[in-house]
Formats: C-alpha cells, sequence, structure tokens
C-alpha cells in the first residue's frame, strides 16, 4: 500500500525468516515476524525491556549502525565506560550491543541502537548489483534511502551527554509540533538520528513515552525523489487523504502509524 517493494532474505538464528527494503545506498529496512522479538530481545540483552512489547504493539524496536570495526567500536564504548558487548558469531557480520542499564560505574546507553561490521564477502556486491539490475531498490513510491530515525526520549540534555561521550556530536535543533516535540539531531555517517522530548504532556510524544521505553524509535524519515507520485500512489491505494507540508529536510508528508505498521514514516523531497 505504501508502495514499497521487499524481498525475502534467508532465515535467520531462530528459524525467523525476515523481509528486507532496500535502498539505493544500501540502507534497508528489516521486517520481522513479531513472533521473532523476544528471541532478537535476547540476542541484544535486551530481554526484559522487551518482552511484553509484543503483547502490546507493533513498531521499530532498533537502529543498526554500519561501522568499519565493530572491534573497535567495542574498544572505545569500553573506554568510555558503556557496557558494549561484541559478537562475532554470524558468518559475514560481526555485532555490538550496547546495554540499556548502567552496572556500576558504567553508563547505559540511551537510545535503541546496535552496531555491525559487514565483513569481507566476495559474492555481496553482485548480489547487490543484481538486485538493483532487478529493480528491488527501484520503489513505486520513489524512496531512496533511509535518511533519519526518530526516538523518543524524557531527558534530552541527559541523553544527548550521553551519546557525545560514545563518541557521537549533535547538531541541528528541530521542533516536531506534531509530536509536541522538540529535540536535536545527531550526525550517523551518511544519515541522521533525531532525538526527540516532549514540550506538551498531552501531545502525542508524551503519551508514546507513558506506556514505552524510554529511547525506543517513534519515527523515520526516507528520502523519495518524487514526494507528489509518492503522494498519489498511497492516497490511491489507502483512501487516505495525505497533506503535503514543509518539513526538515524538504518538501514532506506524514504517514501515521496506523499505516505503517506502528512507526511515523515521513518521506521528503529535497
Amino acid at each position: 500500500m505504501l508502495g514499497f517493494k521487499f524481498m525475502e532474505i534467508p532465515p535467520q538464528s531462530g528459524g525467523f525468516v525476515p523481509y528486507v527494503i532496500w535502498f539505493e545506498n544500501g540502507t534497508y529496512l528489516e521486517l520481522q515476524p513479531i513472533a521473532a522479538l523476544s528471541f532478537i530481545a535476547k540476542m541484544f540483552d535486551y530481554t526484559d525491556g522487551y518482552s511484553d512489547f509484543a503483547e502490546k504493539y507493533e513498531g521499530a524496536v532498533f537502529l543498526g549502525l554500519a561501522t568499519s570495526s565493530a572491534r573497535y567500536a567495542a574498544d572505545h564504548l569500553k573506554v568510555r565506560d558503556f557496557q558494549a558487548h561484541l559478537v562475532e558469531e554470524d558468518p559475514g557480520l560481526s555485532y555490538v550491543f550496547v546495554s540499556h542499564e548502567p552496572s556500576g560505574e558504567e553508563h547505559a546507553f540511551p537510545l535503541a541502537i546496535f552496531f555491525v561490521e559487514y565483513l569481507f564477502d566476495p559474492g555481496r556486491p553482485a548480489r547487490l548489483a543484481a538486485q538493483l539490475e532487478q529493480g528491488m531498490m527501484s520503489h513505486p513510491n520513489t524512496a531512496r534511502r533511509l535518511y533519519s530515525v526518530w526516538f523518543a526520549v524524557r531527558d534530552l540534555e541527559a541523553s544527548l551527554k550521553n551519546i557525545q561521550n560514545a563518541g557521537f556530536e549533535p547538531g541541528e535543533t528541530r521542533e516536531a509540533k506534531f509530536l509536541g516535540a522538540k529535540g536535536r539531531e545527531v550526525k550517523a555517517g551518511n544519515g541522521y538520528m533525531l532525538l526527540l522530548q516532549s514540550i506538551d504532556k498531552n501531545g502525542v510524544l508524551a503519551k508514546y513515552l507513558s506506556d514505552h521505553h524510554d529511547g525506543e524509535i517513534i519515527g523515520v524519515s526516507v528520502e523519495v525523489s518524487d514526494v507528489e507520485k509518492a503522494r498519489s500512489l498511497i492516497e490511491s491505494r489507502s483512501g487516505q487523504k495525505l497533506e503535503p507540508y514543509d518539513g526538515f529536510y524538504g518538501r514532506s508528508i506524514l504517514i501515521p502509524p496506523d499505516m505503517a505498521h506502528g512507526v511515523w514514516l515521513e518521506m521528503f523531497q529535497r
């Protein structure tokens, strides 16, 4: 309905079959069945935090950030007193998970992210090239890349201080009036993380945090090459009117969570 193409990828550990929406710059959205969440949460050492998620919600759970060296990223975070765990079990992949809970002198990481290193796989470039040639990255809604991921935080200044300790640098100040929120962008590779704090106790973000954990993902921004084409396609398929507006990054439309599996989905054109 939203105009994305997706493809099935081989079953993962635990036997679950995810689907992936690939974008032309190599970013992607990974869709896991809700039944996989308890397994994923255990793998990420977030079992307690997400034990009841599947009973209540659909939505975005983690942001994975690519790193050139998972081992370096883990060492970097440990030196800065974060509980970073390096996992090198998957063939072709290494992960770094960072605990949400403080322990002794060690800090809690404020956002639901992990780091991933794609180890050298001589066949991967050819597979990606084949997907591009087959049109799997050419979406009817003209989507080009995942650009920004929005996190709901209770204390913006504390979260920014914590993430600066981890090696990230805050950027532009942003206000999301439709969420009743304000925040700061944080540069992350070729995209951004957007940390948002409620400024309206009756607003959308305040309500979201009333039954979600601090640092969870509330929305994403996806760049498209033709926002009017995306709007027309989604309106025709959904029967719902989408009003364009001037957003942070350009002319935009906003897909509400009930149409996007629990997340706010902004599509914008520069």
